[in-house]
């Protein structure tokens, strides 16, 4: 297994109970970190990080919280912090799953969207940047995904464009607190092996979706493989990110999507 030298960090990550945040809870408890994993699903929650201590022996504390509600992500920061002395790692990969037409999706849809993926990593960061700040020390990555740069599945509007303004916040705060040793970046993933993105296929498929829109289209696989990416593929975008092999990338947004996005 590689190894990115994070052993003994205190970890938050953010959106646990998906298929990318359970792989990143995963690969950083066997690096050797203090897993904490937070999200709605408190019952999923507490199953993975009884799971990631059984395959790991590492660390792995379950704080279910609601990342829309700032006191929630507030004080479960701080009780990260009273319990380990502070938070070194950060990872935010909460989805919420509201795919259709858009002159049928309610405002209410698209404003759940942006509470949860926009404002929820919003919060979270707020929460954590002080401490990262104190400690001149951390390290950020926000899951966002390749439609922030350049929109592809049309039932799925509402999470690319919230992906897109988690792209900029990205980059304006690592302007603004690299000076205080805080790396912050995006991976922005293309096509994932989970039920999320199966759900955006049927979407798809049910509003007549053709051509490269079709389920069946190789615009949903990558080209380097011709499938649709490992969870555990973007945690280790992600554990690079979070390491010091990548001492030099500050607000950078890297398309973790096998060569669909061409892109410098």
């Amino acid at each position: 297994m590689v190894k990115y030298g994070l052993s003994g960090k205190v970890a938050w990550v953010v959106g646990a109970s998906g298929a990318v945040g359970q792989a990143v809870a995963a690969l950083l408890a066997a690096e050797g970190c203090r897993v904490v994993i937070s999200s709605r699903n408190a019952e999923r929650l507490v199953a993975l990080a009884e799971q990631v201590r059984a395959s790991t022996g590492a660390d792995c504390l379950a704080l279910p919280m609601d990342i829309t509600q700032r006191e929630a992500v507030d004080r479960t920061a701080n009780e990260i912090v009273a319990r380990h002395g502070r938070i070194d790692l950060l990872v935010n990969t909460t989805t919420v799953p509201r795919f259709g037409d858009f002159l049928e999706l309610s405002d209410a849809a698209w404003q759940e969207v942006y509470e949860t993926k926009f404002f929820g990593y919003l919060k979270v960061m707020r929460a954590v940047l002080p401490h990262m700040a104190k400690a001149q020390y951390g390290r950020i990555v926000n899951v966002s995904g390749r439609g922030g740069h350049q929109p592809t599945q049309p039932v799925h509007l509402p999470g690319m464009t919230a992906n897109a303004a988690v792209n900029l916040m990205t980059k304006g705060l690592a302007n603004m607190y690299g000076a205080s040793g805080i790396r912050i970046n995006v991976v922005a993933p293309g096509p994932v092996r989970s039920q999320r993105y199966d759900a955006i296929l049927a979407a798809s498929k049910a509003l007549g979706g053709s051509g490269s829109h079709a389920p069946a289209s190789a615009f949903n696989t990558q080209p380097l493989s011709g499938q649709h990416a490992l969870p555990e593929e973007i945690a280790a975008a992600v554990a690079f990110l979070l390491s010091d092999a990548a001492s030099l990338l500050n607000g950078i947004v890297m398309q973790t999507d096998g060569g669909s996005t061409a892109s410098l």
